[in-house]
């Protein structure tokens, strides 16, 4: 059982094209300071706002993310929180 639990969150890891929308959003968020309602008026798709979301839920505490999020969702959105403060970010 330990072994497809390991799966599945493989499974959830963001896509190379997911990375770099989580580093423009969080660049445009965190470094130039724009608004997350600002931001979102300027999301083009589905895809940017999904990126967006997950990087406004940085300044959300993850215990509550886990009550409004189900739990693949929170798998996917931990695995880019961990992507956008691992090393070198």
């Amino acid at each position: 059982m330990n072994g497809s639990t390991q799966l599945s969150q493989g499974n959830y890891l963001p896509t190379e094209g997911m990375k770099g929308l989580l580093r423009r959003w969080f660049y445009l968020k965190f470094v130039q300071k724009k608004s997350t309602v600002e931001l979102m008026a300027t999301a083009s798709d589905l895809r940017n706002k999904s990126a967006l979301s997950i990087v406004a839920l940085l300044d959300v505490d993850e215990q509550m993310i886990s009550q409004v999020v189900g739990k693949k969702r929170l798998i996917f959105v931990q695995n880019c929180h961990a992507y956008l403060k691992g090393p070198g970010k």
